[in-house]
Formats: structure tokens, sequence, C-alpha cells
């Protein structure tokens, strides 16, 4: 990581939730500069976003002189202002694109540009930002047709080294997929249909998904499989050790911007099997399988590597994760990115 620090610069971090990904971006910043949270509280609403957004003006009426950065989490209404004041007042504004930012899928209300007024926020926040960081170049593709001109720097997802023991743990036959499944749209969109499907399809083979909702999705289990076995959230050091044991990673999605569960999967050394869709090929790269949405074919294809063996090497798999979505290779773009300023 570069050590030559011209300036420890002070940096309003913008968000909405919390989350892995977010987490980290903050620790990388802070690393090397001062950083100070700002949460918009994430609510329904015009009515209610307006109150929010009036909230940060009045912050950064006060407050905002000091920083030297905005740092966005994601383009939407908590942008718009910090990216504004930015511009104004001859600051640097970033704004990180997830995926959600630059997405409508109309039949699923899924995406902020489903409601053209939210998505105008969005395009203003890219069109006047110093410089836009999508995660993928799926999403920098987005972006391009949203806001041409805007400079735009793709630095992907990453996620955080395994731990140094996973090799003694031995990996079972198990076909695993993970997501946060908390309601209908979500369970299409990550293709749990899809997943159920194959395991109905493949009853000597053992299934699992882990994040589902089983109350709010019980009208859902009436026909589960027996050998699809449910799991609901479970924390990030738990999830670690459904990783290890899983032999094939699924993530069939009908949407997906990056795919962090599969980065994850595959730096524990499972096989991954996806849909063609958004970024994920990019995450897979030449050691999984990308395949169109057909639940024959996927389950012939996850029998033929689960009875012949055919998969890459383990370390081969680890290696792409290793290479393109280690902590480091983020941490050294962001404060590079940062230092140029």
């Amino acid at each position: 990581m570069n050590k030559k620090r011209i300036k420890r610069k002070s940096i309003l971090f913008v968000y909405t939730g919390f989350s892995t990904f977010v987490k980290n971006d903050f620790h990388i910043l802070s690393s090397a500069h001062t950083v100070e949270k700002y949460q918009f509280a994430p609510v329904k609403g015009i009515s209610k976003n307006a109150w929010q957004m009036f909230k940060q003006l009045f912050f950064l009426l006060i407050h905002g002189w000091k920083y030297d950065v905005f740092y966005c989490w994601f383009a939407d209404y908590h942008s718009f202002l910090p990216v504004l004041f930015a511009k104004i007042f001859g600051k640097k504004a970033f704004v990180v694109i997830g995926g959600y930012d630059v997405c409508r899928i109309r039949n699923m209300n899924y995406g902020a540009f489903c409601t053209p007024f939210r998505g105008w926020f969005c395009a203003n926040s890219m069109r006047k930002a110093s410089c836009v960081l999508p995660v993928s170049k799926y999403v920098a593709r987005k972006v391009k047709v949203i806001a041409p001109a805007t400079k735009t720097i793709m630095i992907y997802n990453c996620v955080p080294a395994i731990p140094s023991n996973t090799s003694e743990i031995q990996k079972t036959d198990t076909i695993l997929t993970v997501g946060l499944i908390d309601n209908e749209r979500t369970f299409f969109l990550k293709g749990i249909d899809t997943f159920i499907e194959i395991a109905r399809q493949l009853p000597g083979f053992h299934f699992q998904i882990v994040g589902i909702n089983q109350e709010t999705l019980s009208h859902k289990q009436g026909n589960i499989p027996i050998n699809l076995c449910l799991c609901g959230r479970v924390s990030p050091e738990e999830l670690g050790s459904f990783y290890q044991k899983a032999r094939i990673y699924c993530q069939l999605s009908r949407s997906e911007s990056f795919g962090v569960s599969i980065a994850e999967a595959m730096s524990y050394g499972a096989y991954p099997i996806v849909t063609n869709e958004g970024g994920m090929p990019e995450v897979v790269g030449a050691v999984g399988a990308v395949v169109e949405r057909d639940p024959h074919l996927i389950a012939g294809l996850i029998t033929d590597r689960l009875l012949k063996d055919g998969f890459p090497d383990e370390k081969r798999i680890q290696m792409q994760v290793s290479v393109l979505f280690s902590k480091r290779q983020r941490a050294e773009s962001l404060l590079q990115l940062i230092d140029t300023i």
C-alpha cells in the first residue's frame, strides 16, 4: 500500500446502512484519513425523506466547510446534497455505485429508477459528482448511460480474507446459496425458485439455502423437497462455516451488480455456478460456470461436476478472489484516488 501520504484529509462518509461492504470502505479510509460518519436514516415516503434531507442540509451548512472530501455509498436521496454542496464550494465528492441505484426492473418494482422522482436524485448525484466509483464493469456501463460526461473509475467490491485454519474443514457435496430472502420480491430476484426446482430434480444431493426468512415465506415452503435445508439469517462469522463445507455455490439471481456472496464462497474454494446476469460473470471469470436459467441443464451440470469431481483446483478458485477482490486491492485503489486530489 502507498505509504507516502501527501496530506491527511477530512472526509464526510455518508451512508444509509452500515453493511459489511460499507464498513470496509470506512475502515480503509480511516486508516489514512480523518473520517466522520453521517447516516441518512433510510425511510419510505417522500415527506419523510424530505425531512431527512432538511436535517442533512442543516448539518452541511453548519459543518460542511471543514471537510475536504464527501464520500457517499450509493446514489440516492442521501447523496444529492453532499454532492451539490461539494460542487458549489469547490470540494470533492465521490459516489460509490452499488447497483440498485442504476437499476430498473419494472415487473418486480426493483431499482431506484422505478420511481422517476427518486431516479432524478440518483442521476443528478452521479452527474454532479467529482468521480463515480462503480463496483463492477457491468455497473460502470450502466453509469455511462445515465451520466456519460461524469468521470468514472471502476473499483471492484472486496471480501475479507478468510481465516488461516479453513483447510482443516473437509468439503461436503453440499450445493449452497446465500441471500437475505425476506420477502416475495427477493425470493424471485435471487432465483430461489430456480434453486428449489434444481434441488427437486436432484433428490440424491444435499441443497442448502442460508438467509431465508421462514416465517415471512412460509407459504412458499409447502412443496420444499426433503433434500433442501432452509436456514435463517446468520452472522458473518457463522456464514463462513457454511462456505467452508460447500462444494458448489449457486447464485441464480435475476439481477446482481457484483455478487459479494459469490466472491466470499469462492474465497473458501467453492465452485461457483451463476446465471448470466449483471456483474456475476466478472466475479466467476474462468474458474466457474456461467449458465442460462434452465433448471434441467443446471442440474445436469451439477451432477457432472460432483460425480466426476470435475472442479478446478480450489487454490485456483481462491486466487481469482485474492487477485481481484481482496480488501488490500480495494484499499490501494481508494487511497491512491484520495491522495491524488
